[in-house]
């Protein structure tokens, strides 16, 4: 039900839903979701959680990392952490969870924030953290705060805006090779921006537990 909920929620919106047609949809007796739920609202709400916690398995090992200060420093560690998020948003997961998350952003509802808030206020949170540490600006700055926003900004918009990433760059696909530039060219963006560093063109490591965006395995053609 959940599930069904995301996709039709994804599709019509929150307010062009009905109860029967997410019934419907799920493959139940209406009376299903007030009996499981307790209404329309929290079937959305459990629909955002569900999203919501899928992604902060993934997220929170970035976080983590990004905090792990033994054995490397601030900027590789914060150079790592910019890689992994765009790979976790770039990945594979289910068009409908983009659209429910797109529709729910553009009505700033409670949906929004349940999975803003264990999604992304975490990991921006941290890296704000970690950028402070590693140039000596207070993390209440608000031009720091504001780049921050601008460099996650751009990467998401490999989500919600892939189409038309794609299409601006004359692509038809994210491949591998295509990925691999755009993680060289969103690293440069990134650290530049962050902390007025140009880094060089050297391959950041591919480790398994770093191929976030597809749940452990290596993003795929």
């Amino acid at each position: 039900m959940i599930q069904a909920a995301i996709e039709v929620f994804g599709s019509l919106g929150y307010a062009g839903a009905s109860t029967r047609q997410l019934a419907k949809h799920a493959g139940v007796n209406q009376a299903a979701i007030p009996y499981h739920f307790g209404g329309k609202r929290e079937l959305y709400l459990a629909a955002a959680s569900a999203i919501a916690d899928n992604i902060q398995t993934r997220v929170d090992p970035i976080i983590a990392a990004l905090r792990d200060d033994r054995g490397t420093d601030p900027v590789s560690r914060i150079e790592r952490s910019i890689i992994d998020f765009f790979q976790l948003l770039a990945g594979d997961d289910p068009e409908a969870w983009t659209e429910f998350f797109v529709r729910s952003e553009r009505d700033a509802d409670d949906a929004f924030e349940i999975i803003y808030h264990q999604a992304v206020a975490r990991f921006q949170a941290q890296l704000i953290e970690a950028i402070a540490q590693a140039t000596g600006v207070p993390p209440t700055d608000e031009d720091l705060n504001i780049r921050v926003v601008i460099v996650l900004g751009s990467i998401a918009n490999f989500r919600t805006l892939r189409n038309v990433m794609l299409s601006s760059l004359g692509w038809d696909k994210l491949d591998v090779e295509r990925r691999t530039r755009l993680e060289t060219a969103i690293r440069q963006f990134a650290l530049a921006h962050l902390l007025g560093n140009r880094p060089t063109d050297r391959a950041i490591p591919r480790h398994a537990s770093h191929s976030l965006a597809d749940g452990g395995h290596p993003p795929s053609a």
